[in-house]
């Protein structure tokens, strides 16, 4: 067999000169399927081809240069990367199958790299001669349509893949693990659109800062696995007494945060004692065998002043948490400037 090229390195191939084709086995390949391959056409078509040999490593297809090939793979594997040696492979190309076919129809630089991952012989069409045999061939034409839609096919898939990761990355980035509300994260994107919606159309609007009383005597009498209880059960009771347009997020340890759209302080109140109350009956359940003390949480609440921003709610809604605090918890305690 007569090369073409005698080195062989990464990022380059080695060709043959056309050879006399083994058609049993052209006659497998899906471009081939079902097309007369002792047709005089076909047959002189075929002998303007040639085959290359890659070894593992080698390039076939790059993001960065033009192609005008349609490639077959005869025998070995390759891999189809988004970049280059390094990166994790999105597919393989068995025997069979082909590349190119898509950088070929759109006239642009491939989408992906093509590398063999073994010894490695591909049957190399140029882009006239399969146009030509697509014009000869209704076979051809059908099989290479057929090539195409389950690239397409495949691309879907992967972008279908691709959008349910990104919404699981989403989830994970704004959820809280323990308790499953919101996270800071989240509540300083959301609330924060929410006090600018409220400023623009000139709204009232509160915000509440809740705090697990005496949390760090319970997490050291009863242990961290009893807190965690505490907080995931703060989290599951906080929602019954809200409303559907309030917005509810885990600040910080055992702290939790409460908007209020569209409402007054006097409302504000009826909110939050309704909240309190149902914490303050939710039992906590058993674990280890052991009955969990009931706990009971102090809030403060900020009502909304023109100019205010989260950070300042945040703030007054803090301090009036703390005069609860003092006070004996187990209130709800007013921001002096509300």
């Amino acid at each position: 067999m007569q090369k073409k090229e005698s080195s062989i390195s990464k990022n380059n191939v080695t060709s043959t000169t056309p050879v006399e084709h083994d058609k049993r086995i052209l006659s497998r390949l899906q471009l081939f399927r079902n097309v007369d391959l002792e047709d005089s056409a076909i047959d002189y078509l075929l002998s303007q081809c040639v085959y290359r040999e890659l070894e593992d490593g080698d390039s076939l297809l790059s993001i960065d240069k033009t192609n005008h090939h349609l490639y077959v793979v005869i025998r070995g594997r390759c891999a189809i990367q988004l970049g280059y040696f390094d990166e994790m492979p999105l597919a393989t190309v068995e025997p069979g199958e082909c590349v190119g076919e898509m950088s070929i129809i759109d006239s642009r630089v491939p989408s992906a790299t093509v590398i063999a991952t073994e010894s490695t012989r591909v049957l190399e069409i140029e882009q006239d001669i399969l146009w030509r045999m697509v014009s000869h061939s209704h076979e051809v034409a059908r099989n290479l349509l057929y090539i195409m839609s389950e690239r397409v096919r495949y691309s879907n898939l992967v972008i279908a893949d691709s959008l349910e990761q990104q919404r699981k990355f989403q989830h994970h980035a704004t959820i809280d693990a323990l308790t499953g509300l919101h996270n800071r994260g989240w509540m300083n994107d959301v609330f924060a659109r929410e006090i600018q919606r409220s400023e623009r159309e000139d709204l009232s609007l509160c915000l509440m800062m809740l705090d697990v009383d005496f949390f760090k005597q319970y997490n050291d009498k009863y242990g961290h696995l009893a807190g965690d209880r505490v907080l995931m059960s703060v989290g599951e009771a906080a929602y019954a007494p809200l409303r559907t347009n309030d917005l509810l997020a885990r600040y910080g340890g055992e702290e939790f945060s409460v908007l209020l759209p569209e409402t007054k302080m006097e409302q504000a109140l009826i909110v939050a004692e309704r909240l309190r109350q149902r914490i303050s009956d939710t039992d906590p359940g058993i674990l280890d065998g052991v009955q969990l003390p009931k706990i009971t949480i102090s809030i403060g609440i900020a009502e909304y002043r023109p100019g205010y921003t989260l950070e300042t709610l945040i703030a007054a809604a803090d301090v009036a948490m703390y005069q609860a605090k003092n006070n004996g918890r187990n209130c709800v305690r007013i921001a002096t400037n509300a």
